[in-house]
């Protein structure tokens, strides 16, 4: 007697053994039946489970393409979720420099002159659920492994773009420690970086932000870095970070910012000693600023910075001033720097600012350096004078120190960038590094630097 469904397992099998029929009408459980009934034989179920098992292949395939989005540009390697609640994005960067000093001949100590990697960073972050962000970065250079970044964001209220993040992350204090290496005109920070990047760079800590189009205001509270302890029975420090930000004017073109930092860092009884010092380059391991205060209980500082752009022109500058206070009967100190620089773009292009962070990014040419089409990117013409006094006349090693720094920086376009910088250190009152004869220094010493990066 054939049933209904004898029938159609009668058919299937017909269809089978003439190779007809789709794999993906065809489950398994069927297939057993046929077997089991005599309708196929094992050769045909086994050609038949092959085309069960590649169209289920096909159909995860496409269902995989179809729900996340891969691209490869400027930025990197990016991959999204067709809901747009998961992101991730891979890149880096690279910064190789020649650094060489002239005068260094007539000093104490001469410079280290040569070539080396200044950054050689990978990182990888993104979004998950929509809510959370997250940024992993570790830098390779000079033949180590450092993590800079490494912390946790969470953006979903509905309150001014209010973000919560927790890990190892900057802390904000100056608008320059703010801004990306990548960003900055000049191959290294100014006179204001030799206070503020001893006591508030990257920490583990707990930092709130609230922003706009125009405005930011951050605020963090903070451990130590990534470095282990490893004496045992020790203290760490802490601290508190803060900084507000303003632009009345903020267009593409035409840009007026301000801003303010202030913060504190409390140092336990292990951890008191805290280091100034400022290099004529990254690699020379000339200090011609190089102070060492000890028995500091604590440090405060407070900043005030400006800036405005005009198309190709811009200038910017901060003030910083900190206090130190110290334990023993120490006398405390004060401590002051300031910057002030120019720009010009030779090419025309204006600088990118992004008032939410309250800082410059990266210059973008207006055409990629094309040796065929004949275009050359963008150049930009730059100048710094800078000033910074770690307590000169009322602590035993305080310095003071005046430096001017040219540079030409050339944007072949959105990734790479090549970076030429003169800086000239002068008025070195109370250096550590003296003349050969040990008197005090009576001239400057000029110093080099030809980086090229690349990032994405």
């Amino acid at each position: 007697m054939t049933t209904k469904h004898s029938g159609k397992i009668l058919a299937l099998a017909i269809s089978a053994t003439l190779g007809n029929v789709s794999a993906q009408a065809v489950d398994s459980e069927l297939l057993d039946t046929l077997l089991k009934n005599g309708a196929i034989n094992k050769t045909q179920y086994n050609q038949l489970s092959h085309k069960v098992a590649a169209e289920k292949k096909k159909e995860e395939a496409t269902d995989w393409t179809n729900n996340v989005k891969v691209s490869v540009g400027e930025k990197g390697l990016k991959v999204e979720s067709a809901d747009k609640q998961f992101k991730f994005q891979f890149g880096g960067r690279l910064q190789v420099e020649a650094n060489g000093d002239i005068g260094d001949d007539e000093l104490s100590q001469g410079a280290t002159e040569g070539v080396e990697v200044r950054r050689a960073r990978l990182y990888m972050k993104g979004i998950v659920w929509g809510d959370y962000k997250y940024m992993i970065e570790a830098d390779f250079a000079d033949n180590d492994i450092a993590i800079k970044d490494a912390f946790l964001t969470y953006k979903g209220f509905d309150w001014n773009n209010l973000e919560i993040t927790v890990g190892h992350q900057k802390q904000p204090i100056s608008m320059e420690l703010q801004e990306s290496s990548n960003d900055i005109m000049f191959t290294e920070r100014s006179t204001v970086n030799v206070l503020t990047a001893p006591a508030f760079d990257r920490a583990i800590g707990l930092h709130f932000k609230t922003s706009d189009k125009d405005w930011s205001a951050q605020l963090g509270f903070y451990g130590d870095g990534m470095a282990p302890e490893k004496d045992g029975n020790v203290d760490e420090g802490w601290s508190f970070a803060s900084r507000v930000t303003y632009a009345p004017l903020n267009t593409k073109t035409h840009v007026f910012h301000l801003g303010a930092f202030g913060g504190y860092k409390g140092f336990s009884d292990s951890h008191s000693e805290v280091k100034f010092s400022s290099e004529t380059s990254h690699m020379s391991n000339l200090k011609l600023t190089n102070v060492r205060v000890t028995n500091v209980d604590g440090l405060g500082i407070f900043g005030v910075e400006s800036a405005y752009m005009l198309g190709a022109f811009s200038v910017q500058g901060e003030y910083a001033h900190e206090w130190i206070t110290r334990s023993g009967g120490e006398k405390g100190l004060d401590l002051n720097a300031a910057y002030v620089q120019v720009a010009w773009t030779l090419t025309g292009e204006a600088r990118s600012y992004k008032g939410s962070d309250g800082e410059f990014k990266y210059l973008k040419p207006s055409q990629n350096f094309s040796w065929s089409k004949g275009t050359w990117g963008a150049f930009e013409l730059a100048s710094r004078y800078g000033i910074s006094d770690i307590a000169y006349g009322s602590y035993k090693d305080g310095t003071r120190e005046q430096d001017v720094t040219v540079a030409l920086n050339w944007y072949m376009n959105n990734n790479v960038r090549i970076m030429a910088d003169y800086r000239y250190a002068f008025d070195l009152a109370g250096s550590g590094i003296t003349e050969l004869n040990g008197s005090d220094l009576d001239h400057g010493v000029h110093s080099f630097t030809l980086r090229t990066q690349f990032k994405m």
